[in-house]
């Protein structure tokens, strides 16, 4: 009975919260677990939270000014294949303007969710992206930090989605990478990114929230 009517209660608010989520961020009060992560050199993005943000749930707001950075969190504990339903509710409000994850010289992107494994020798990422000019379908590969990162990125969205308008996301993160990687991580670390170095430009985005969930709860929708 308790099932049926937290399932009636998120059908009622629009279907947006995946039923039995072992792992959720609202954003809506103080964080714990989490760290920006920087790059040499490079000015920080900013992050923060607004608890009234997106219509009073609380946001992360992520700001880049010719900056770069990632907010991360280590989820211990976690195994993606019994949670691999990766799902998000995002928008954005400004775009580096000119950016394309195809071209190395012109690689921002108003905001992306990274879920990686790995430490500090060795690390594999998957990347969801927002882009500005990049197609959306789009695939490709880059390397960070002398070869210790390699990202396999997706684009979700782009420029012609607009600004300003929230947009729930959706992916089987294990499978993605297990076709990519080979393999399923587990205590993988799940993080926020925004950059605009590379173009010298200003970028800024808004994430409402973020959950894992077991493939049955979806299937059970």
């Amino acid at each position: 009975m308790r099932r049926r009517l937290l399932l009636l209660a998120l059908a009622l608010w629009g279907g947006e919260a995946l039923a039995g989520a072992t792992w959720r961020e609202d954003f809506r009060s103080k964080l714990h677990g989490w760290e920006v992560r920087t790059k040499p050199g490079v000015d920080p993005t900013h992050y923060r939270t607004d608890a009234a943000g997106a219509d009073g749930t609380g946001v992360l707001i992520a700001e880049a000014d010719d900056a770069s950075a990632t907010f991360a969190t280590q989820l211990d504990g976690v195994d993606l294949t019994r949670t691999p339903i990766l799902r998000w509710r995002w928008r954005v409000l400004e775009y580096p303007r000119g950016a394309d994850g195809r071209d190395a010289a012109r690689d921002d992107q108003p905001i992306a969710i990274y879920v990686s494994y790995g430490g500090v020798l060795r690390q594999r990422s998957i990347a969801y992206r927002w882009e500005t000019d990049t197609p959306v379908g789009t695939e490709g590969d880059a390397t960070y930090a002398a070869g210790v990162v390699k990202v396999h990125w997706i684009v979700v969205r782009n420029s012609q989605d607009g600004v300003g308008v929230f947009h729930v996301e959706q992916r089987d993160v294990a499978a993605d990478f297990r076709r990519v990687f080979g393999f399923v991580p587990k205590d993988p670390i799940v993080a926020v990114a925004s950059n605009s170095q590379y173009t010298r430009t200003q970028a800024k985005a808004e994430l409402d929230w973020i959950e894992l969930a077991p493939l049955a709860e979806l299937r059970g929708r």
